[in-house]
């Protein structure tokens, strides 16, 4: 679904029509508009790109961004104020009531320009203030207010890097742009249409094609979707304008260029709640978009980049190129930052990975103050249909062994054992005393899919069991002992380690002896689960990795919380996704910690 040459595109709707229906089941985007934060990631750990490419630098470093429609002129202004940001993409999506649909970025570090946007103004007044401002228009659109032609831009200062020998015409023809490309050896960056005493005419930005700037390039007007993503492929290009061209948004109006070794995807005919869901699943922000109605509903038409750090883009492609299911990952070292991580905050069905949290809630019964004690005993209840327990009790055994057939063995006649000896609720109330606002532990796991928790939630679990905060260090370790790996390695994630490893040690010249140790002293606590339902696959992992390190000459472990799902992704493709991706999150701290290992003697 995703053959990357070296750009990336969606070809239309339909494809993602699986993975859709599912992010629109558990997302709606907010009243009158989305938003998207960046990637976590301290400057060092951003792969950053800025490229000569557009109106400004294509710049992918990741950034803060938010995207909005149906706004007043005040509530865009009032919106730029509170997130200090900058428009990258304006569009007057109607004239009266005048409201607007936009894209921002945080103006700040990399992103940061003198920049101004303005609406309501006849030519003669934006070429005006072009002039005074010594400014360049990046975006622009036309539109007829009171039955006069009115303009809206964005402009950012022509100085410094991003000065350019640039024009802006209105009022075009086809012919005449062409002329004009032709006359000024230039390419557009911008291309608007809009009617005018019935005829259809153009407004355009163009700048210099030379030097720096200089790019292979084409423009249509008036193409249909599958069009587009045809003359994509033809032209090996990289969408960077687009427009619907007709009012039912079944043809567009496109400037594309060469590809610039970015990941980019572009999307028609989709709901706000679609475009806020996709830009989440790819790591993306917005670089254009506009909306329009088709029978009283509104769509979208947008061109997404890449915005995420090297480590969330590696994982993150894994995931996509494999499933159409909703994925995510998280990677967090225990007691400092986020490293890497794709919808942390997605609820999805944990499967049996959920078994973590009742079995973090047992030994705080089992600790001095809650009563109990691992050699207490517990019911032991029957098989039912399927998966699914019954709730015969058939006698009974220790609560250390059940604890360890749940959570090593992910057996669900001991889960249902220890739900029923402490109750929904009760683990209910521990989950959200942690602050796990996500998780809904409503039924026994095997038998359904509709629990509920998040990779935020799943860290704070896991980073308050090694933090000490959740349980003591006895009871730390009785849990680690009786879940994969120390239990037994379940999910075989010890073997994918070792696997990445190997693949990345020989970059620092150690020896079999080294990286052997290197090998043994690596630990994981971690409760992985999976769940076929009507068709579709769920999968998902989280734990905790100690990662060994060299400081100096002293060896001391990395501790990071990881996880991963896939949430109702088709069969074969989610399971055998999960199966490759399952460690992959760990690669840069394996690759960073085996950098020090030569440093000290184990």
């Amino acid at each position: 679904m995703f053959g990357r040459i070296d750009f990336k595109t969606m070809r239309n709707m339909t494809l993602w029509s699986t993975l859709l229906a599912l992010l629109l089941a558990a997302c709606s985007a907010p009243s009158g508009g989305g938003q998207r934060d960046g990637e976590l990631a301290s400057p060092e750990e951003v792969a950053a790109v800025s490229l000569p490419a557009l109106g400004e630098g294509l710049n992918t470093t990741p950034t803060a961004w938010w995207w909005y429609y149906g706004q007043t002129a005040a509530q865009v202004a009032s919106l730029i104020n509170t997130n200090n940001g900058r428009l990258v993409s304006l569009q007057v999506e109607s004239a009266s009531p005048l409201r607007f649909t936009v894209a921002m970025v945080k103006n700040t570090g990399t992103y940061a320009k003198t920049w101004w946007w303005y609406h309501s103004l006849t030519a003669a007044q934006l070429s005006s203030l072009v002039t005074d401002l010594n400014g360049r228009i990046v975006d622009i659109d036309v539109y007829v207010e009171n039955g006069s032609t009115r303009f809206a831009a964005i402009l950012i200062s022509n100085t410094g890097a991003d000065a350019k020998a640039w024009w802006w015409y209105h009022g075009m023809t086809t012919a005449q742009i062409a002329t004009l490309v032709t006359q000024n050896n230039a390419r557009l960056i911008d291309l608007h249409s809009y009617t005018s005493g019935g005829s259809t005419l153009y407004a355009v930005v163009m700048i210099k094609n030379t030097g720096a700037d200089a790019r292979s390039w084409w423009w249509y007007h008036g193409v249909s979707g599958s069009t587009v993503s045809n003359l994509l492929q033809q032209n090996h290009a990289f969408l960077t304008s687009i427009e619907h061209a007709n009012s039912t948004g079944t043809t567009f109006n496109v400037v594309m260029q060469q590809p610039e070794g970015a990941y980019w995807w572009w999307y028609y005919g989709a709901t706000a709640a679609q475009i806020e869901a996709l830009a989440a699943q790819n790591g993306a922000r917005i670089l254009d978009v506009k909306s329009y109605f088709v029978n009283g509903s509104r769509f979208f038409v947008a061109i997404m980049l890449n915005n995420s750090n090297a480590a969330t883009t590696r994982v993150g492609q894994i995931l996509r190129n494999g499933t159409d299911g909703v994925s995510g990952f998280h990677l967090k070292r225990v007691g400092s930052s986020v490293e890497a991580s794709l919808q942390p905050d997605f609820a999805f069905s944990p499967a049996s990975s959920i078994k973590a949290l009742i079995g973090v809630h047992a030994m705080r019964q089992i600790e001095p103050a809650g009563g109990l004690e691992l050699t207490s005993l517990i019911n032991t209840v029957a098989a039912g249909a399927g998966s699914c327990p019954s709730g015969t009790v058939t006698g009974s055994e220790q609560m250390g062994t059940a604890l360890s057939q749940m959570l090593v063995n992910s057996d669900n006649q001991r889960t249902r054992a220890f739900i029923d000896r402490f109750g929904f609720n009760a683990i209910q109330q521990t989950a959200q005393s942690i602050g796990m606002t996500s998780t809904s532990l409503v039924v026994y796991p095997g038998c359904n899919i509709t629990n509920r928790w998040s990779l935020t939630d799943a860290t704070r679990l896991y980073e308050g069991v090694m933090n000490g905060s959740l349980l003591n260090a006895t009871s730390r370790a009785a849990l680690w002992a009786r879940m994969p790996a120390n239990g037994g390695d379940f999910t075989s994630i010890v073997t994918a380690v070792n696997a990445i490893i190997d693949a990345e040690a020989p970059a620092f010249a150690l020896s079999a002896a080294r990286i052997t140790q290197f090998k043994n002293r690596f630990r994981t606590h971690y409760k992985a689960g999976g769940d076929d339902w009507n068709s579709l696959q769920y999968r998902a992992i989280a734990g905790i990795a100690e990662v060994p390190a060299c400081s100096g000459a002293t060896i001391a472990a990395r501790n990071y919380f990881w996880g991963l799902f896939i949430h109702g992704g088709s069969s074969p493709g989610g399971d055998n996704t999960f199966w490759t991706a399952r460690a992959e999150p760990l690669r840069e701290p394996l690759r960073s910690a085996l950098s020090t290992w030569a440093a000290c003697s184990p």
